[in-house]
Order: C-alpha cells, then sequence, then structure tokens
C-alpha cells in the first residue's frame, strides 16, 4: 500500500471498518487496472450491473461520497501560482494602490 493509501486507511478505520476490510477493498479496486482496455467508468459499470436492487442506492451513496471527499482534498491542495500568475497579481496590486 502507498501512502496516500495508508492515510486513508487510517481515516476510515476511525469508522469501524477494519485494516482486513479495507485491504480487501484496495486490492479489489485496483485490480480493475491489470484488465486490458479496462476504466474506472467500465469498473463502475460491473459492479453496479452485478449489485442486487436493495444495495444499489449503498453503492451510489459511496461514489458520492468519494467524489465529495475528492472535491475537498482538491479545494485544499491549491497548485502552486506559475510566474505569469505572480506577475498578473502583482500587476493587479500596483494598479489598486495607484489608484486608491
Amino acid at each position: 500500500m502507498t501512502g496516500e493509501d495508508e492515510d486513508l486507511c487510517a481515516f476510515l478505520e476511525r469508522f469501524g471498518f477494519s485494516r482486513d476490510e479495507l485491504q480487501s477493498v484496495l486490492y479489489e479496486l485496483e485490480a480493475y487496472r491489470s484488465i486490458p482496455g479496462t476504466t474506472i467508468g467500465r469498473y463502475i459499470n460491473r459492479v453496479a450491473n452485478s449489485l442486487t436492487d436493495e444495495d444499489r442506492s449503498a453503492f451510489l451513496k459511496g461514489i458520492m461520497v468519494g467524489v465529495a471527499i475528492r472535491k475537498a482534498v482538491d479545494a485544499l491542495e491549491e497548485p502552486e501560482l506559475t510566474e505569469e500568475e505572480k506577475r498578473v497579481l502583482e500587476e493587479i496590486e500596483r494598479l489598486r494602490s495607484r489608484s486608491s
């Protein structure tokens, strides 16, 4: 497991999931990559088609929670500004200070 997987496992263990449960799911999720031509979309479709009607809602909730977590992480990890972006911000600040 990578450091990122370890962080995720530690996070999910706080909600009562066992290390064995988490490793089993991580293994399955990584396994789809070994099948040539399989994309995450195809994998989700394959899993969704194997679910009973009662389990589909829980699966969908899981996907939506995962997307929400990913968006939250992305919002926290703002990339460094490029040199051009820094110059633009400096110019904006210079123009603001001149107009004050």
